[in-house]
């Protein structure tokens, strides 16, 4: 079992063997992650990256007790990211998503950011829309061109809609006052 370097915190992983790697970094980074007396700038800042397909977290403080100061980044709204308390990184390591989708928190284990900002500036490059140009893609020789399903402004609803709910259940799980099956018939 793993101890956080500068308190008898237990580092539990409980994805471990389906990530692949530790969630945690080693002891070296997360001495350069203890809380300061004044959070440095991003610009100053040591960082490590979490990534998911919920969204992108940018670690730049983690307390003796794993609990973590960052930028964090929704999926849904990346106009919205902000920095503030995360809260205890275990809740991050174990959340999964449910089967039969393998989805789940990772650190970001190539990233060569030399500071928050550069992470920042990274990360939010995912989410700024394509440049269009001024002329259509050329079509490979022998093919023509893909035609356009749907022009700028057309479109007025989402091409994809997830399932409809079981009747009885709201999402995952059963619904209020739903009773499980019972194995036996009596």
């Amino acid at each position: 079992m793993r101890f956080h370097p500068e308190s008898d915190m237990p580092i539990f992983e409980t994805q471990r063997r389906l990530r692949g790697h530790a969630f945690y970094p080693g002891s070296a980074v997360l001495r350069k992650l203890m809380p300061q007396q004044d959070r440095p700038a991003p610009e100053k800042a040591p960082c490590i990256v979490f990534h998911s397909p919920w969204g992108h977290l940018v670690v730049t403080e983690i307390d003796a007790e794993l609990n973590a100061y960052g930028w964090v980044c929704w999926s849904h709204d990346p106009d919205g990211a902000e920095w503030g308390d995360l809260g205890f990184l275990g809740e991050y390591e174990k959340r999964r998503a449910p089967f039969p989708t393998l989805a789940w928190w990772e650190r970001d284990l190539h990233s060569k950011d030399k500071n928050a900002a550069a992470a920042i500036a990274r990360i939010l490059t995912r989410y700024e829309p394509p440049e269009e140009s001024e002329e259509p893609a050329a079509a490979a020789p022998g093919m023509s061109a893909a035609p356009r399903t749907h022009p700028a402004g057309t479109l007025t609803r989402p091409v994809a809609q997830p399932p409809p709910s079981p009747p009885g259940r709201g999402g995952w799980g059963p619904g209020p006052g739903a009773r499980a099956a019972s194995p036996c018939r009596g």
